[in-house]
This record gives structure tokens, C-alpha cells and sequence, in this order.
């Protein structure tokens, strides 16, 4: 990762994330536009798949956008640099994170998709029905004791 331009200017400044494709800037751009929404408590309202529009709930703040592996920041508002701190701090503590959710979900694509024949489910159905029946059970024995202490009434 590389920093384009200077700070002097935010609408110069850039972060070249090295994604690999359009499909991996748009996961990126998601995945902050939510982190957004979800840490930091503002509002992401996607323009593009890859661009959003940070709104404090007053106004908007700054437009994000990544385009040929660069992220960046257009000002719309005196708090720009907020956000711009805000992105660095979600690329210091999140960037490997995605990049690697991202890939997994790109290799593992077919066998996502191919629910519920493939694989790649079993496990968890198998997980999923051991639990079922031990819910069940469990069920069954709390009726039995409902049963037992309606005796004395």
C-alpha cells in the first residue's frame, strides 16, 4: 500500500490499495462503507459500487471512492480530514482482513454457490441437525417437568 499525493490537498491524496480487480474494489468499498456505518455511526450512502457519501446525519462530510486500486477522499464539507484519519485508521486495523475475506470468498465461489448439493454445507447441516435433536430433548424433558410440578395443584 502507497500513499498518492500530499496531505496538503485531501482531494489529491490517494492510498493505492493493490487490489487485483474491479469486483475487489467494490468488496473493499462495502466493507468500509459498513464499517462506517457500524463503528463509527454515520451514514454510508452508496453511489456507485465503488463510491459512497459520508453523512453525519446533517450533512455530507466527504465522498469515498476507490478507482484503478486507489482509495480516495473528496471534501464536501470542513470535516473532511475526520474521515480521511477515519479511512486510515479502517486500513491500519481492517485492511489485511478484508483483502483476506475477499480472496476466500472469490476461491470458494462454486462451492458457495452450488448449495445445498456441494460439500461445502455438510458440515454445517451435520452440525446443525445435532443440535436440532438436542434441542428436542431438551424440549421434551422440560415438558415432563412441567408435567411433574403440576402434580400437587
Amino acid at each position: 500500500m502507497n500513499f498518492i499525493g500530499g496531505a496538503e490537498s485531501i482531494d489529491g491524496f490517494g492510498v493505492d490499495l493493490k487490489l487485483n480487480s474491479i469486483e475487489a474494489e467494490e468488496f473493499y468499498c462495502e466493507a468500509i462503507r459498513m464499517w462506517f456505518e457500524r463503528e463509527k455511526g454515520y451514514d454510508g450512502l452508496s453511489m456507485t459500487s465503488r463510491e459512497f457519501i459520508v453523512n453525519d446525519g446533517f450533512e455530507d462530510l466527504a465522498s469515498v471512492y476507490i478507482v484503478d486500486s486507489i482509495l480516495r477522499v473528496k471534501s464536501m464539507s470542513d470535516n473532511a480530514y475526520e474521515i480521511l484519519i477515519m479511512l486510515l485508521e479502517f486500513i491500519a486495523e481492517h485492511h489485511k482482513k478484508t483483502i483476506e475475506v475477499y480472496n476466500y470468498l472469490e476461491e470458494n465461489e462454486q462451492e458457495i454457490l452450488g448449495w445445498p448439493d456441494s460439500d461445502f454445507y455438510k458440515d454445517e447441516e451435520e452440525t446443525y441437525s445435532s443440535k436440532e435433536t438436542d434441542t428436542q430433548d431438551l424440549d421434551n424433558e422440560e415438558e415432563s417437568d412441567e408435567e411433574e410440578s403440576d402434580e400437587w395443584i
